[in-house]
């Protein structure tokens, strides 16, 4: 018993050795237990039992049919992130998505560095990126210069080899304008953002589409910086059309910024936000919670986008070369007092 192991412990030895100089990134085939019997001559049982233990090690792994192979050297779980130079630190969306990336990518062991567009180079070609906002095209190009996987959370109109995961905008707008046309409103007013930004581009876009289906409803488009004094600014446009009609006006806002302003300023006219003013915004900040009445706005679901981004980068590690990839999230509706149903 004692030479049999001591045998084994030898033979074990010279696998360790054979696992050590041919161990690499990928998967490496050693000999088959027939050949490794002849070649360390001894009995296949002998071999069998070693391979099973290193097998126990998480060195060597079977392959049904393929034969026992060498496992390939843990490498680090490496994430870049790229923020765009126009995000404000404020800015509560991309405040509470990157600390949301922060806790599942790093419970999931991956290593955040922070890179930004002057540091780029073709070294880390291989590493995922993460663009956290939206960057000019000059800025895309350079980056797609210096990475294969490039993931996002913006919608890219024109750069479909980008992985894009993203809020479905354009349901946004469309549903808005199906929320306020079901519960009433014959008017309605679209509070656009600029169309050089995708999302309002969007949402503008969904907006218009359920809107033009509709037959007896009057629209108007009013496009406008994305902030509280835009909106509170064009109250007054609104008051005067109000004024004129007569009748409940319905809005949808490119964001809740734009709903708040509104909101402050037509309160101040004496209107009744809710009744005969309905308003939505879009984006779900914590301010459209406590101001009042409270806005009705649609909520992204930020854990659903950073879990999906993390199992496209998964794959990626796994060695699926995924290059393009559009995945759009549903926006959930926060009905509140600014709306009435």
């Amino acid at each position: 018993m004692k030479l049999k192991s001591l045998v084994k412990e030898k033979v074990k030895e010279k696998i360790l050795k054979l696992i050590e100089e041919n161990r690499g990134n990928d998967y490496v085939k050693i000999p088959s237990e027939r050949d490794l019997s002849k070649t360390f001559q001894v009995s296949r049982t002998t071999i069998r039992s070693v391979i099973k233990e290193l097998i126990d090690y998480g060195l060597l792994v079977q392959f049904q049919g393929k034969g026992t192979y060498i496992v390939p050297k843990a490498q680090d779980k490496i994430v870049h992130i790229l923020f765009s130079p126009d995000i404000k630190s404020e800015d509560p969306f991309y405040a509470k998505f990157f600390m949301e990336l922060n806790n599942i990518f790093t419970i999931n062991g991956f290593k955040i560095l922070f890179v930004n567009v002057e540091s780029l180079t073709k070294e880390n070609k291989d590493i995922p990126i993460v663009v956290i906002g939206l960057l000019k095209d000059e800025l895309i190009d350079k980056v797609k210069r210096n990475y294969k996987y490039i993931l996002t959370i913006e919608q890219y109109m024109n750069h479909d080899e980008i992985i894009q995961v993203s809020v479905d905008d354009y349901r946004i707008g469309w549903m808005a304008a199906e929320i306020l046309i079901k519960s009433g409103y014959l008017f309605l007013i679209h509070l656009a953002g600029p169309e050089r930004y995708t999302a309002s581009y969007l949402r503008k876009v969904g907006f218009l589409d359920r809107v033009k289906n509709s037959t007896g409803i009057n629209y108007r488009v009013i496009e406008s910086k994305m902030n509280y004094t835009s909106g509170y600014m064009i109250g007054d446009e609104i008051f005067n059309i109000y004024s004129k009609l007569k009748e409940p006006i319905g809005i949808f806002t490119a964001n809740d910024w734009m709903g708040i302003g509104l909101i402050q300023k037509l309160k101040e006219k004496g209107l009744n936000i809710g009744k005969e003013i309905g308003i939505i915004g879009c984006d779900n900040i914590s301010l459209s919670t406590e101001i009042k009445p409270s806005l009705t706005t649609f909520k992204w679901d930020v854990e659903k986008i950073v879990r999906e981004t993390l199992n496209i980068i998964v794959d990626i590690n796994h060695g699926k070369n995924i290059t393009q990839k559009r995945v759009l999230i549903p926006a959930q509706v926060i009905y509140r007092d600014s709306l009435r149903l």
